[in-house]
């Protein structure tokens, strides 16, 4: 069945078509052969043929029918992937730029507090004792930049 994906899909319909129409054809004509005496040997062949393709025919076109009808559903998915791509690809650039803008505050603020370290650092080495201006730098240091108050 694999293989029939790769026929035109009007081939496709056309063959189930034409199977269906032998069938129904067979079906039928078996009834006016037996008017034909030449034919008359051959009318129940023809009409165990002619069932058999008819009933092929409508197995076949059911068939076909399901098909459609998945192809169609998994073209409305492989449209609403597309959509879904195209979104998370907008979202994904502003998720880039708010944390672009993360990273940047916090790379200031660090920069910020090892100035602040090195301005006092003579005061917070001047007797080994932990000075307030060390203590009130490393909680300047422990807050989340950014963050609301």
């Amino acid at each position: 069945m694999f293989l029939l994906s790769f026929l035109p899909d009007s081939f496709l319909l056309w063959v189930i078509n034409t199977i269906l129409l032998v069938g129904l054809v067979g079906t039928l004509s078996s009834y006016f052969i037996r008017f034909i005496p030449p034919l008359f040997p051959y009318a129940g062949l023809i009409k165990t043929i002619g069932i058999v393709l008819l009933v092929a025919g409508v197995y076949f076109r059911g068939g076909y029918g399901v098909e459609m009808e998945w192809r169609a559903r998994v073209a409305e998915v492989e449209a609403k992937v597309a959509a879904a791509e195209v979104k998370s690809k907008e979202v994904n650039t502003v998720i880039q730029k708010v944390y672009v803008d993360k990273v940047k505050i916090v790379t200031d603020t660090k920069i910020v507090i090892q100035e602040k370290i090195v301005e006092k650092e003579k005061i917070i080495d001047a007797e080994c004792k932990v000075a307030p201006e060390a203590i009130s730098i490393l909680n300047e240091a422990a807050k989340t930049p950014g963050a609301s108050k």
